[in-house]
């Protein structure tokens, strides 16, 4: 189905890809991984057409279509849902209209003329019952349905949604095409548990080839048999699931060290008789020979070190009062959307809670009350003494401000600027060197993130909200997060449907459904709850 030959690509002196090459069946799962920035999206805009590659060849069999989900919204607007889905399958409408305008000239034709529009008319015919189009509507919402759509959401704007709930609609569409080979750059953004489970379940079942970039493990080892690794400019195949893929990397790894030092070791020996008898004549054949040995030895390169560890810490911020936070009584509404419904809730200093629950229920729009970006339409929020908040918005990436470099960007606004903190920070983020001398403007989606988070993390503050803060960062980089939050002393509240992540930062939660808020709280770490508790 697709080949992908001596491929090599370059934006300027960045190397991208360098002889690379793949085959992908026709009803393969694969899934492509590696460090943020490395050119995985790059990869999918080359297969889809998007961009051209500067040596080799992609090919596509004959006939064979393609559909590429970006992490950019991909949603029109200022049409219905229905409109937009619909417009997944125009050559039904086509089809339908066709008949329609056939069925009123053949009226008026005779003769050869009227058998001519005849067989058009049945090959119209014919034509939109290839469509199914008798089952579009019904396929339209059970693709609506499975990703979380509400009954009455194909007669809304598009403009109504936000834009996670946009991205939906998108992927909604692409799926309902069903094209022969379904490219999904990070499809689980946005998705609630549920959604997650329904969409897993029908790319099992999906009729063509299937080839996704994801950093969630447990979504990779459910769904694809086969991971392709982007690294070093080249795709390395690995057989399995994402977990057979990191142990097989670790043995690989293991083996290359192992040969190398052995190697390594016998080059040393050979290096000491020629250093010991390199000025006697009589061994003078010998060690001219071992020389020339040595120069014709393939020398085994050292497997790539890890990055190395640092230990960051948030910046100093002032110790806050014990109540963090006090919301009583509080609604929030958008015209006659009923969002949130009468929360009261207190913080306390430390405490360490995850919000839980669908999309949809309203918990973005509690964090942005706790945050000050929106007042309550109802009720009172009031926070302690001394609470300096960090927020962490969903699409905190967006903010970024283009014309500035990465490293002006992420010191931006700090009265101290310590730029070797945050040259360090974002070295353990994988930008290093003259990258972060980039402007923001030119950074891949996945870069931006992590300048994003970087920037979030320098800044001082004893209350931090974050919003989905592991969307779009690698497993290095969401490390980096675990390992930061895990050593603050502060309280943090936590959005997010990575419940690994929430297992390793968070003690308790609360549930919201439909905007209402659990009373009961759901214990998630003794260790951490016991913690809280001191």
């Amino acid at each position: 189905m697709l080949s992908i030959e001596n491929l090599s690509k370059q934006y300027g002196p960045q190397i991208v890809f360098q002889h690379a090459e793949l085959f992908i069946g026709p009803h393969d799962r694969a899934g492509l991984v590696g460090p943020n920035g490395t050119g995985k999206t790059t990869l999918f805009r080359l297969i889809a057409g998007e961009e051209t590659p500067d040596e080799g060849i992609v090919r596509l069999d004959n006939h064979c279509t393609v559909g590429l989900l970006t992490q950019e919204s991909q949603c029109r607007l200022g049409i219905t849902v229905r409109e937009e889905m619909r417009s997944a399958l125009p050559e039904a409408d086509e089809a339908q209209e066709k008949i329609e305008r056939l069925s009123d000239e053949v009226a008026a034709a005779e003769g050869h003329e009227q058998r001519a529009m005849l067989r058009q008319l049945a090959q119209a015919q014919t034509d939109l019952e290839m469509q199914q189009a008798h089952t579009l509507d019904a396929r339209i919402g059970k693709v609506l349905h499975g990703l979380g759509f509400k009954t009455g959401a194909l007669n809304r704007l598009t403009d109504e949604f936000s834009g996670g709930w946009q991205m939906r609609i998108a992927m909604a569409k692409l799926l309902l095409r069903e094209p022969d080979l379904l490219l999904l750059d990070e499809p689980t953004n946005h998705l609630d548990e549920a959604a997650r489970k329904w969409l897993q379940n029908y790319l099992e079942d999906y009729p063509g080839a299937v080839f996704m970039i994801s950093h969630e493990p447990q979504f990779l080892n459910k769904v694809v048999d086969r991971i392709i690794e982007l690294d070093e400019h080249k795709l390395e195949i690995y057989s399995g699931n994402y977990h057979q893929y990191v142990k097989v990397k670790e043995e690989r790894r293991a083996a290359q060290q192992a040969a190398f030092e052995r190697q390594q070791r016998e080059l040393e020996r050979q290096q000491v008789f020629i250093d010991r008898f390199g000025a006697k004549a009589t061994k003078a054949t010998a060690v001219k020979s071992r020389e020339k040995a040595i120069e014709r030895i393939e020398k085994i390169e050292a497997p790539k070190a890890a990055p190395r560890a640092i230990n960051f810490q948030f910046p100093a911020a002032p110790k806050s009062a014990s109540d963090v936070l006090r919301a009583r009584n509080i609604s929030k509404s958008y015209g006659k959307d009923v969002v949130l419904l009468d929360i009261s809730l207190k913080i306390n200093r430390a405490q360490r809670l995850a919000l839980l629950g669908p999309n949809g229920a309203g918990k973005s729009t509690l964090l942005r009350l706790m945050a000050g970006d929106e007042q309550p339409s109802e009720g009172t929020i009031e926070l302690g003494h001394n609470v300096i908040i960090g927020y962490f918005a969903q699409h905190q990436a967006e903010a970024l401000e283009a014309d500035r470099t990465v490293l002006q960007e992420v010191l931006h606004g700090l009265a101290l600027q310590p730029e070797g903190v945050a040259r360090n920070l974002l070295g353990r983020l994988n930008i290093r060197g003259e990258a972060v001398y980039k402007t923001v403007s030119v950074l891949s989606g996945g870069e931006r993130s992590r300048v994003a988070l970087a920037k979030f993390l320098m800044r001082p503050a004893n209350f931090l909200l974050l919003d989905e803060p592991t969307n779009h960062l690698d497993p290095a980089s969401r490390q980096v997060l675990i390992e930061a939050l895990s050593s603050f002393d502060g309280t943090l509240v936590v959005v997010s449907h990575d419940r690994p992540f929430i297992n390793a930062v968070a003690a308790e939660a609360y549930v919201l459904q439909e905007g209402v808020l659990e009373e009961e709280r759901l214990l998630l770490n003794a260790k951490k709850q016991k913690a809280t508790a001191k």
